[in-house]
């Protein structure tokens, strides 16, 4: 016969258990500098710094100019491409592009801007503002099912931090406004969402559970 006092001594001990992992440990939900394999790539959390703040950009080269590469350049050298990579490169006569001659015609490579403004699109707060009531009542819902259904701190961080990531994305997915500036749209080729244009910055979009404090877990 199952003793009813082993039972429930037991019970408010995973309780009691739980709650103490839920006192240690957090998660953090957002962007770490990595990329899908864990491999480094801290240009990542400068590109979300960027869109998330807004940032102004000024060239620190002896041209005095930033060089943006143009669609032409992007298709035939890629987006990393450099001025270096480009054979015959000259500057038009107005100094605000830099292209080739292909067949007697001027090309343009590369706009040449004195500046650079990106405007503050806060994606990760417009997340966490409109799905803050919806976070409160999974925390609640977790904990009764600690209580209740011998559910682990663990899985209440892991799917708020599931929950996260899915409303990262989809404040990405539907920010309009502020959206490219022409000159961008024109290189994407029409894509107006600079949060989602090359798909790339929405999947590291991910979630750790860490102790307060302390390392991954």
């Amino acid at each position: 016969m199952t003793d009813p006092f082993s039972e429930i001594s037991k019970s408010l001990d995973h309780i009691k258990e739980e709650m103490e992992y839920l006192k240690q440990n957090q998660v953090l939900i957002g962007f770490f500098g990595e990329d899908g394999s864990g491999k480094d790539d801290s240009q990542i959390i400068t590109i979300v710094r960027a869109n998330e703040y807004g940032t102004h950009i000024v060239p620190h080269n002896g041209s005095g100019r930033l060089w943006i590469p143009s669609r032409n350049a992007i298709k035939k050298y890629g987006k990393t491409v450099k001025p270096k990579d480009v054979p015959g490169l000259f500057k038009s006569p107005t100094g605000n592009s830099a292209g080739i001659n292909e067949g007697g015609k001027y090309v343009l490579y590369f706009y040449l801007l004195k500046q650079v403004t990106i405007p503050a699109r806060p994606f990760i707060r417009k997340a966490f503002l409109d799905n803050r009531d919806k976070y409160r009542k999974l925390v609640k819902a977790g904990i009764d099912k600690i209580v209740y259904e011998d559910g682990t701190g663990k899985q209440l961080l892991s799917q708020l931090g599931s929950v996260g990531v899915s409303d990262i994305r989809q404040s990405m997915r539907r920010w309009t406004k502020p959206g490219n500036a022409p000159l961008t749209i024109d290189n994407k080729m029409g894509q107006d969402n600079p949060l989602v244009d090359t798909g790339q910055l929405i999947k590291h979009a991910t979630y750790k559970i860490m102790p307060i404090g302390g390392v991954e877990t």
